[in-house]
């Protein structure tokens, strides 16, 4: 049997601050001092943008259904679409990790890995950090951009502005479904083709982690196409309350949410009769919510489009009731039964 190698905490720094050499290289024009001295330096002639965001196990995740490559990877790329909210560009981030004893150097490092491959894939930088012991594993992230003004804020929107999605809604908890109850799924269910269980598996490969939608969110910022922006990191029944501004209420058309066709299969060959529920008030989509003054041209949506990667909805409007927040489905009020969000465990 292999030795387990214990926790050296000035190793393992030391392993952290090679690991930040591969990534510095994006931002070399705003970092004056990174790893090394008790704050790093960073200057830039933009608006900053700072967020910071957690992830904890036992609250968002679960070791076991998911790696801890990627359990890295996911507590950098939440925090990377809190900055494609405000239309900004990701630039620097630190790095907390908070360690239990019964966590080996070998995950950590597996852990690291996966938030450097990231890094790496969005052209961000690590300048700095810290590690503590702890009762359970957390990975917490402050994320540093920039953009040319403030950003698209939240709750901007007037009376008369078009609601509009990008990507899909659901890919998350369908993937988390699928994950935590994919053994009992093919020893259960004899009558599942080889095509289906494909298909399950290709699921949960594809949509387990994230994408954050940063060229999107510029875009948006860049041609003015947004007055008021959001993620949808706690599901659009809950995150629409984002947008909506000062004296106004929202319209949303269930029928034109954008779901997965894959998701829609998947749901019946399993017989899952309230998927709607889920895919409104699950979250940790972090697709981007937004409101406009006008409908997009065709020439619009298709730029829009092609700078994510993904399809763009209009799926309701803003009116000037402050009391009404309606989610129609065939023109019937629709209300989850579940739309309490909580943080899903992986």
């Amino acid at each position: 049997m292999l030795k387990k190698e214990k926790l050296d905490e000035t190793a393992l720094i030391k392993y952290i601050e090679k690991l930040s050499l591969e990534t510095q290289k994006f931002n070399k024009s705003l970092i004056v001092e990174s790893i090394g001295d008790d704050c790093a330096v960073i200057e830039d002639k933009k608006k900053i943008l700072v967020s910071s965001d957690s992830i904890t196990e036992n609250v968002h995740f679960n070791l076991g259904p998911y790696d801890f490559d990627e359990v890295g990877k996911k507590s950098l790329l939440v925090n990377l679409s809190d900055i494609a909210a405000m239309g900004g560009i990701p630039r620097l981030f630190l790095l907390s990790l908070f360690i239990p004893p019964y966590i080996e150097t070998a995950d950590i490092k597996q852990l690291l890995r996966g938030i450097i491959a990231e890094a790496k894939k969005y052209r961000v930088s690590l300048i700095g950090g810290n590690i503590s012991s702890a009762s359970e594993l957390s990975v917490s992230i402050t994320i540093i951009g920039d953009c040319k003004g403030e950003g698209i804020r939240r709750f901007n929107s007037k009376s008369g502005n078009a609601v509009y999605v990008s990507g899909e809604l659901g890919n998350s908890w369908m993937a988390f479904y699928l994950n935590s109850n994919k053994n009992s799924i093919f020893k259960n269910r004899r009558n599942l083709k080889p095509e289906d269980k494909k298909l399950i598996a290709d699921f949960i490969d594809k949509y387990k982690l994230p994408e954050p939608r940063i060229n999107l969110g510029k875009k948006l910022f860049d041609k003015m196409l947004a007055n008021s922006l959001t993620d949808v990191s706690d599901g659009i029944f809950k995150d629409i309350f984002n947008v909506i501004g000062k004296g106004c209420g929202c319209e949303i058309k269930i029928e034109d949410v954008p779901v997965n066709r894959d998701l829609k299969k998947i749901v019946r060959i399993l017989g899952i009769k309230d998927y709607m529920d889920k895919v409104v008030s699950f979250g940790e989509d972090y697709e981007l919510l937004w409101t406009f003054d006008r409908e997009y041209t065709k020439k619009e949506l298709s730029e829009l489009s092609d700078s994510c990667g993904a399809g763009i909805k209009k799926i309701g409007y803003i009116d000037d009731k402050p009391a009404n927040l309606a989610f129609l489905k065939n023109g019937v009020p629709f209300v989850p039964q579940n739309f309490t969000f909580r943080h899903i465990q992986l």
